[in-house]
């Protein structure tokens, strides 16, 4: 029996010795890699503005009695007259992206028809229909005519050129009618 737990024991040191040996030797062949480096974030740059506003091309009996104010980001305040059927008011201006993202129009609100009110007495109902069922109020790429829509794309670099008309094709009214409603928001969100 003495000489099985030497046995035994003999075995365990050896085992032991084995485990030992097998981990130097595991040590001493492994290879230990590493990856290292570093990296930079450029910051991007964000800029879509409104350049180049035009005289207005004027059609018809057309006249223009305040022309607009352009800021980088508006263009606004601008009143006009049409008289007769064919009058028109047309102004063209570009879009820039001055970023270096992309950018898309995320939104695009116009509204379905203006508001007209007329001033008579007792035909303004009349009229103010007569005049807003003959208006034409649009916002298209110059280049091609293509009405302007959410989701167009304006890359980093580019200018688009657009027209924004207002056309009158109906006739004589009895009396003035006032017109608002005429307003149109783009906003540009990155691609």
């Amino acid at each position: 029996m003495e000489k099985k737990r030497l046995v035994n024991l003999l075995v365990l040191v050896g085992l032991v010795i084995g485990i030992v040996g097998i981990t130097v030797a595991f040590a001493a062949i492994q290879t230990t890699l590493q990856i290292t480096g570093t990296a930079t974030m450029n910051t991007a740059t964000w800029g879509v503005k409104f350049e180049n506003l035009s005289s207005p091309t004027l059609g018809g009996a057309a006249s223009v009695t305040t022309g607009p104010t352009l800021a980088d980001t508006s263009i606004g305040t601008f009143a006009v007259e049409v008289t007769n059927g064919g009058d028109s008011i047309a102004y063209t201006f570009d879009v820039t992206n001055t970023g270096s993202l992309d950018a898309k129009i995320g939104t695009f609100t116009k509204a379905a028809t203006p508001t007209c009110t007329g001033t008579s007495v007792t035909q303004a109902a009349v009229d103010a229909a007569a005049v807003c069922g003959s208006l034409t109020y649009t916002l298209t790429y110059t280049s091609g005519g293509t009405a302007v829509a959410a989701n167009d794309t304006l890359a980093s670099g580019q200018t688009k050129n657009m027209t924004l008309t207002l056309s009158y094709s109906g006739g004589l009214t009895d009396d003035d009618v006032n017109i608002t409603g005429l307003g149109i928001t783009i906003i540009y969100i990155e691609a």
